[in-house]
């Protein structure tokens, strides 16, 4: 039960972008830095991490035997979990302690980050680059919160030492910083990782979507937001408007390089272009972000012809735009300049059925459409999807969906 309630920690904080750590007793000798992931390291010359962690476990040790659990507040106003393993659990995950963490209880703000400089003495000019790294440490809504997020996974660890201690080394930690006097970089910070980090993760979520794997794409995109992004208007519902707008012209240009042909992409995002200018409801603003990661996903997943040779996409796009119209083996070969017997040899290779399959199942899909959304007999559908013959597409209907249009159709009001 511990070990699946850690990899479980694990896993949740993840997805929220927290770190959860495993340290050895030997973790003075280990690269600390993910601690803050260098921020200090890119102020402070040659900054000593591993005293900063000492600092913590002598909190630690010092607040009581019985609460080997510490909530911590360091200098710039970053919020950590330390926790000490017992014995027996400690070998079994080679661990001494864990350390959760960073996080912050609100936004960063300017005035916020103006506080951290001033208290450590930093000129104004670090203030863009702070900014931005206060903007990748994910963000909890209270204190309370934190510490009742975090309980469920202390108590089995710690057994009956349930109680934890919360610690403010703030004013400990400046004043150290102040009597030691470490030496800041004498120039204007480079913009941290931060914003590396953030770029890597809007391109391994663009690149799921141009993969056409909506449920990763989805994922990540969640991990790419914990990257807070400063609004750049007080109006909320606007604010929400202009990042979907954003989103949108980056996920239609992401599956250009997906070989979907531009007419669909054009559609779907003028679609979302308009409901997101016509939208005022916060919540389903909120929501439509994974609406549009799914939606350009699923036609990539749909329409994209990457893998296709040249001859069989341009019968594809074809079939797709002109299914209407009287198509046939013959006609596309003759547009191709190649062989019938060629064209549907190359064709079932590459997508693994036949050239009229496809073209049936372009139909159908087109006539269910037709069915869901409009009042058209049977005769007009047949009709507008390409097939001449009624009763054949009553009968390839059938035979795709196993049951009649007008079956289907009664069905939808049942």
């Amino acid at each position: 039960m511990q070990t699946d309630l850690i990899r479980l920690y694990e896993n949740i904080l993840d997805a929220q972008g927290i770190q959860f750590r495993l340290l050895s007793a030997s973790v003075k000798d280990r690269d600390l830095s993910f601690i803050d992931y260098k921020f200090r390291e890119k102020i402070y010359d040659k900054f000593d991490y591993s005293e900063l962690f000492q600092t913590f476990l002598k909190n630690m040790k010092d607040s009581s035997e019985e609460s080997p659990s510490l909530f911590i507040m360091d200098d710039f106003e970053l919020n950590y979990c330390l926790f000490e393993f017992p014995d027996e659990l400690g070998m079994e995950y080679n661990a001494k302690y864990g350390l959760i963490g960073p996080v912050i209880f609100h936004f960063a703000t300017k005035s916020m980050v103006e506080r951290v400089l001033k208290g450590h003495n930093f000129s104004s000019t670090y203030e863009k680059d702070a900014l931005e790294f206060y903007n990748r440490i994910p963000t909890l809504p209270t204190q309370d919160f934190w510490v009742s997020l975090l309980l469920p996974l202390l108590r089995p660890i710690v057994g009956n030492k349930q109680n934890h201690q919360i610690v403010n080394l703030s004013e400990r930690l400046l004043s150290a910083s102040t009597n030691n006097a470490p030496v800041p970089i004498a120039q204007e910070l480079p913009s941290f990782d931060a914003i590396r980090d953030r770029y890597e993760a809007e391109n391994r979520m663009l690149q799921a979507v141009a993969d056409g794997n909506a449920n990763l794409a989805i994922e990540l995109y969640h991990k790419f937001r914990q990257f807070n992004m400063s609004e750049r208007t007080p109006d909320i519902i606007r604010a929400y408007k202009n990042w979907r707008l954003v989103l949108n012209t980056i996920l239609r240009k992401a599956i250009e390089t997906s070989n979907v042909h531009p007419y669909y992409i054009d559609a779907l995002s003028s679609e979302f272009s308009i409901r997101i200018e016509n939208n005022n409801n916060l919540s389903e603003l909120q929501s439509m972000d994974v609406t549009m990661l799914r939606k350009y996903a699923m036609l990539v997943h749909n329409q994209s012809t990457k893998d296709l040779s040249p001859l069989v996409r341009k019968c594809v796009e074809n079939i797709h735009f002109y299914y209407r119209e009287n198509i046939s083996l013959e006609s596309l070969a003759n547009e191709c300049a190649v062989t019938p017997n060629y064209l549907s040899t190359q064709f079932r290779k590459e997508t693994g059925v036949t050239l009229i399959h496809y073209l049936h199942n372009i139909r159908i899909q087109q006539a269910i459409l037709l069915l869901n959304t409009t009042q058209y007999s049977i005769q007009e559908i047949a009709e507008q999807c390409g097939f001449a013959d009624a009763n054949y597409f009553i009968r390839i209907f059938k035979k795709r969906n196993g049951m009649s249009p007008n079956v289907y159709r009664k069905n939808l009001k049942n």
